[in-house]
């Protein structure tokens, strides 16, 4: 079953990753590279190198006028199982790099974050879930072409297990970034769907680490202003994909998300489109976004008074309502979102036979971000949530 590593005692708030958010910065990423080594593997899955293949060429002017190696691994599947990482690893190691970089979307950044520990670790891939003892991993860079609900920065991977046949979940505090590089006109190329279902799965994060019980005032500013900049800028990038304002605004969120994620540990529907994926090939973050307001309905009578907080960041008007009342708007102006942005509001809308339901539940309930929910969840909670989401 899925695993975590984890420590005897967590700080309230921790991140040691340098960030970068601005337009047009890997222009110069060659000079931030040069500050963390001399030697950088870039990591991408090939469907990113051939969508992206102009920023990575922008790149590697960038690392070769700093003086930097740059060497790009041209071979990742596009979605990576634990072999795919372990002759990554592999190559690495021939390459006797100090930098690995992860470009593109959430599975380039998850198999840099794999690399990195596994090329200074000689352990095979799936040997970590195991959570053994390791030692620090190589200098890791994130730098995703889009949004890409907070993976770019936290100290988490997910992938698919040749043996088992399911997503899972990779967590040590060694994979924090040394830096997360964002550049936000990257993203105008991923068209509209994308763009829709990457920033609702950073919106289902962000809602959910509002109500951890893991959250603290850090965490829910983080995660209330990742809310209020998706709903503010999401349907202007939607409709205008050179809406750079909009699209650095999105980019904020995610990492914000992200840094929120890192802390509250909260997040049942990732790990329910982890195991819908697994199960079915849907991916991750269209799912996520097919959950996210059923996961909201099902913890809302146990924290109203948050759901209220992320009415109020919505803008919805809570005046002279109940608290409950005021509760429900926060899930009515999700919904209006995501049917302005043509998300799928139900399971039924793709090829999933409900006997599914009960492997789904069972591996999702074994996923380490569920413990911080504010309602009890086992296997049967998880099921009632599918069939809600049906």
């Amino acid at each position: 079953m899925p695993t975590s590593a984890t420590t005897s005692l967590s700080p309230e708030f921790h991140v040691p990753s340098e960030i970068y958010i601005r337009q047009d910065v890997i222009s110069s990423i060659g000079s931030i590279l040069k500050t963390i080594g001399s030697r950088v593997l870039l990591i991408t899955t090939s469907r990113d190198l051939e969508l992206f293949h102009d920023a990575i060429e922008k790149m590697a002017k960038s690392a070769a006028a700093a003086g930097l190696g740059f060497i790009i691994y041209d071979e990742m599947a596009d979605s990576p199982n634990t072999e795919d990482i372990d002759t990554a690893a592999g190559y690495a190691r021939k390459t006797h790099c100090d930098v690995i970089a992860g470009f593109g979307g959430t599975d380039s950044l998850n198999t840099a974050k794999a690399v990195a520990v596994l090329a200074g670790n000689y352990l095979f891939c799936e040997d970590l879930f195991e959570n053994p003892s390791i030692q620090p991993p190589i200098a890791l860079v994130t730098i995703p072409a889009f949004p890409s609900f907070g993976f770019e920065i936290l100290p988490m991977f997910f992938l698919t297990d040749m043996r088992q046949d399911v997503q899972r979940v990779y967590s040590h505090r060694y994979l924090f970034p040394r830096a997360t590089i964002v550049d936000p006109r990257i993203s105008a190329q991923i068209g509209e769907e994308a763009t829709a279902q990457m920033n609702t799965a950073t919106l289902s994060i962000a809602t959910e680490a509002v109500i951890s019980k893991s959250t603290n005032s850090l965490v829910n500013t983080y995660a209330l202003k990742s809310i209020d900049l998706i709903f503010k800028n999401l349907p202007a990038a939607y409709r205008d994909p050179q809406n750079f304002t909009a699209r650095g605004h999105l980019s904020y969120a995610s990492v914000m998300t992200g840094i929120a994620f890192s802390v509250s540990r909260l997040s049942l529907s990732l790990a329910l489109s982890l195991a819908l994926s697994s199960r079915t090939r849907i991916p991750v973050h269209q799912a996520m976004g097919v959950f996210l307001p059923h996961v909201m309905e099902y913890n809302l009578t146990a924290t109203p008074g948050k759901y209220v907080q992320m009415s109020k960041v919505m803008d919805e008007d809570v005046r002279e309502i109940t608290v409950i009342e005021a509760a429900i708007k926060a899930v009515e102006g999700v919904r209006k979102l995501e049917i302005d942005l043509d998300i799928p509001q139900r399971l039924s809308q793709f090829d999933i036979a409900k006997t599914e339901f009960s492997r789904i539940a069972e591996i999702a309930v074994g996923y380490p971000f569920i413990e911080n929910a504010p309602r009890p969840l086992n296997r049967d909670e998880f099921e009632t949530i599918l069939i809600a989401a049906y």
